[in-house]
């Protein structure tokens, strides 16, 4: 057996273990082992495995991944979401399906310090479906503008997936969260013109009496209370771009404004370790994850595959606009399946040599397959945000959540679609500053 076919023997074996049901970084842990035993021999395996997981951890920039957690679980301590919601709320709560777009608006605003999509759809759908419901809405529409709405917590800086899409392709952070902030604006204001369009359409899924308009006075006055978004957001951007800190020190200086801040809020000790733990354990099963997916990328290394394939894909002489496409479609896939984190892990060692060789810009490439990992979040039968928004919420069931999303998926696309054509909406900001 040639090493090509070992190459395809083996991710065949991982999807097979995925198809079982296997945990995600055990599946590649197993396929990864086994495949450097069967390649290198017991003596080579053994040195590998002891040294491998070290090394693949031991990158300082992984620090930003807790600190970033826990800078969003401040954050929601500090009743920073509620307070976003409220201002966004105040804007345009009389606005025929004003309250549904406003907390879109308040993901985008805690995306700013949460840096995950699950925590923001959690977090906004604890107070903004419950006051959607209350006016009117569809369960269909409140759920579905959340669960959307808290896919932009991993588009707009600073994002988990980002930095491990960084780590795994060697982009610099900083060109990934600046290339962030014009997409997550757009998808923002698209999903606003969306949820404005369907309201239109059928006045049965909005509020049947408005929110009485609220005067400018009081607008202001609620935008200012949550001036702990603008501070948090100015410490970790302001930091980075102006020098002063490398993207690790950055996500410590955001992490101790936002324990600063929940601490002058009144924020319990039970809560700050709770904080604590909870970024623990979602920084262990990460780099179980990081682990997993460095031992296969090992073994699959050795069978030269990855490079093969790139080679063969560059000989088909594709447009770059039309490769970039074809590479993105097994994203749109994987995502119905499996989440971000490992989408990225699992991914890049097959894809980037391709997008490499091919002259396909890094940076614009890291922010479509964000766009992706967007997608997977919202589509059955493992939409995250859909699943995390119904359990937050009983009275919306996971079938009626995903009836919501199926317009906003159409508006992604379309985003995608948008951001390909035109890659200087992505690369503008990169460029400028």
């Amino acid at each position: 057996m040639s090493a090509a076919e070992q190459g395809f023997v083996l991710v065949g074996a991982l999807f097979i273990l995925l198809a079982l049901g296997f945990p995600i970084a055990m599946s590649l842990l197993t396929c990864g082992v086994l495949g450097l035993i069967a390649m290198r021999g017991w003596g080579a395996a053994d040195y590998l495995l002891g040294t491998l997981p070290y090394a693949v951890t031991a990158e300082f920039a992984f620090i930003v991944v807790p600190l970033f957690l826990f800078m969003g679980h401040m954050a929601y301590s500090a009743g920073i979401s509620e307070k976003g919601f409220k201002a966004a709320a105040a804007w345009l709560g009389h606005i025929p399906g004003g309250l549904a777009i406003s907390s879109v608006v308040a993901c985008g605003a805690f995306a700013t310090v949460s840096g995950s999509s699950i925590a923001t759809a959690a977090t906004i759908s604890k107070i903004a479906v419950p006051q959607l419901l209350k006016a009117g809405y569809t369960k269909r529409l409140a759920g579905a503008a959340v669960a959307t709405g808290g896919t932009l917590g991993v588009l707009i800086p600073p994002s988990t997936v980002m930095v491990l899409y960084s780590i795994a392709t060697e982009t610099p952070i900083p060109s990934l969260f600046m290339a962030g902030i014009i997409p997550g604006i757009l998808t923002i204001f698209v999903y606003a013109l969306g949820i404005r369009w369907m309201v239109k359409r059928d006045p049965q899924m909005s509020q049947m009496t408005l929110n009485p308009k609220v005067g400018y006075r009081e607008r202001l006055k609620l935008t200012f209370s949550s001036w702990e978004i603008l501070v948090v957001f100015i410490v970790v951007m302001g930091s980075l771009y102006s020098g002063l800190a490398t993207a690790s020190e950055a996500a410590g200086f955001g992490a101790a404004s936002a324990l600063a801040i929940a601490i002058i809020r009144g924020t319990k000790m039970k809560e700050i370790k709770e904080g604590l733990q909870t970024s623990g354990s979602s920084t262990a099963s990460i780099f179980f994850l990081i682990i997993g997916a460095g031992v296969f990328s090992a073994a699959l290394a050795t069978t030269q595959l990855p490079q093969n394939i790139a080679v063969w894909a560059i000989g088909l002489n594709l447009n770059p606009t039309l490769l970039t496409i074809l590479l993105l479609i097994p994203f749109l896939i994987l995502g119905c399946f499996i989440d971000a984190a490992s989408m990225i892990l699992l991914t890049m060692p097959v894809v980037f040599p391709i997008v490499k060789q091919a002259g396909i810009d890094p940076v614009l490439f890291g922010i479509l397959v964000t766009k992706m990992t967007e997608i997977g979040n919202i589509t059955p039968p493992v939409g995250l945000n859909v699943f995390v928004v119904s359990a937050t919420n009983p009275e919306i069931s996971i079938r009626e959540c995903f009836q919501g999303v199926l317009p906003f998926f159409v508006m992604e696309i379309l985003i995608v679609a948008l951001l390909i054509a035109f890659p200087s909406i992505t690369l503008f900001a990169v460029r400028t500053f």
